[in-house]
């Protein structure tokens, strides 16, 4: 097949109201509201899109409009605009400007609700939306081919190809074009408070918690992996950009022990010293894992717990953790110098003012520091189950911009917004207690105000 030049091509994550706290790569690209968190993580999508574009392109840039400032299209050069569901109304303003200034517009998106393509096709006036999928197949859709996986048009956007994503070959794709992006600003402060770049080790998620989480929509339930040695040649390209640290963005990073363990080997053997941080499940974490790790440069991990409260988690969380092996791992990563980050959610059915205050109890009976856990508010992502439930029980009341992971937009038969949103209260005090100036008195007098509330709980 003969190809076409795409002549000049910018790939944007556009400027918002959200400001740095805008995320995009989080909730499985849909994005979240991440306030008083003081980091920032590259375009690793768009990093991705232009390493498989850069030899089609006559011109190929990469820009993070909350770093570099607004810029401008040239007419007949081909915009790629990222979009997020809690700021989708402006990035769709933002794609009408560029086409506007003569662009042939794209978004690329992680959401899979054919509501939010409509208003990129109305509002923004975009030519096709570039999902997940897409990246490996994206200069064919660039060039005119609507129908390569995961390139929806506003005459294509029904079709069902679009909820049952097929996936290219993670092996033949291009490493990221990481040289075309000054990764300075970019910061993880766990890791690094400059320098830092993203990464993808693997993706998909194949648990039963997408009930409610995102990832599995953009990402599908089977995990596909990079070949080791692919992930290698990133850390070694890493090294060689100056790059200080890695954040693997992979869901489930240790899901195969084996490869974890040959993955981790390479890493250490390649002497990069490129230290990184990743996401997994306590279930797929043991003693020779953690080592492994640990020999490799990773610094640290953050690992979903959602509830601390056994009865949410034998019937809602659908992670059935048991809270015992919470508290060995928690141990085991503190004797071998591990940081952690929990991640906990409240606000799912059947969550209650008691299980809500059970949770905040066993975050301080684990004694975490405020840094170590991150606390979120339930969020009926578009495309999840529990979407369609709260959609169709009439408990979403709160408008997609409000979407972020700390915002109340939704209630329960349990909860109310009110509810939610004290727990939101509860949060903010809950990680001031869990820092080291707080005294005993504090915490006290916090447990003391949260047990009274729990305890009004119908």
């Amino acid at each position: 097949m003969r190809h076409m030049r795409l002549g000049k091509v910018m790939l944007v994550s556009p400027k918002t109201s959200f400001g740095r706290d805008l995320q995009r790569t989080y909730a499985g690209g849909l994005g979240t509201v991440c306030k008083d968190e003081d980091f920032l993580l590259p375009p690793l999508d768009l990093m991705r899109l232009a390493g498989v574009l850069r030899e089609a392109a006559d011109d190929i840039s990469v820009v993070d409009e909350e770093v570099t400032g607004t810029v401008s299209a040239s007419p007949g050069s081909i915009v790629i605009c990222q979009v997020s569901l809690p700021s989708l109304h402006e990035d769709a303003e933002r794609i009408a400007a560029f086409r506007a200034q003569g662009a042939r517009c794209y978004a690329y998106a992680g959401m899979r609700s054919p509501a939010q393509w409509r208003v990129l096709f109305e509002q923004g006036g975009c030519e096709g939306i570039l999902l997940p999928e897409s990246i490996s197949f994206a200069r064919a859709a660039l060039e005119g081919d609507t129908t390569v996986p995961g390139c929806v048009t506003p005459e294509n956007l029904l079709e069902p190809r679009h909820h049952q994503p097929q996936f290219g070959d993670l092996a033949a794709e291009p490493l990221p074009a990481r040289d075309l992006v000054d990764h300075t600003p970019y910061m993880f402060p766990p890791i690094a408070l400059t320098g830092i770049t993203s990464i993808n080790g693997s993706f998909g998620c194949p648990y039963p918690c997408r009930f409610y989480c995102p990832y599995p929509l953009s990402e599908g339930r089977k995990i596909r992996t990079y070949p080791v040695e692919r992930i290698v040649a990133e850390f070694r390209q890493c090294a060689e950009l100056g790059i200080t640290a890695a954040v693997f963005r992979d869901p489930v990073f240790s899901f195969h022990r084996g490869r974890t363990l040959e993955l981790c080997r390479a890493i250490e053997a390649a002497g990069t010293h490129v230290p990184w941080w990743c996401e997994t499940r306590i279930d797929r974490l043991d003693e020779e894992v953690v080592a492994a790790l640990v020999a490799a440069g990773c610094v640290g991990v953050e690992v979903g717990v959602e509830s601390g409260d056994p009865e949410m988690q034998a019937k809602a969380v659908r992670k059935r953790l048991d809270l015992d092996a919470v508290r060995r791992f928690h141990a085991l990563a503190r004797e071998m110098n591990l940081e952690l980050v929990f991640l906990f959610l409240v606000g799912l059915p059947d969550e209650t003012r008691m299980s809500i205050r059970r949770t905040f109890d066993f975050i301080l009976e684990l004694g975490l520091a405020d840094t170590e856990f991150n606390l979120s508010i339930i969020t009926p992502y578009p495309g999840t189950e529990l979407h369609r439930i709260a959609r169709d029980n009439g408990w979403i009341d709160g408008e997609q911009n409000a979407f972020t992971s700390h915002n109340a937009v939704m209630h329960t038969d349990r909860l109310s917004v009110a509810d939610l949103e004290q727990a939101t209260s509860f949060v903010d005090e809950l990680h001031a207690v869990c820092r080291k100036t707080a005294t005993p008195q504090d915490r006290a007098e916090f447990q003391r105000r949260l047990h009274a509330w729990s305890e009004q709980d119908a």
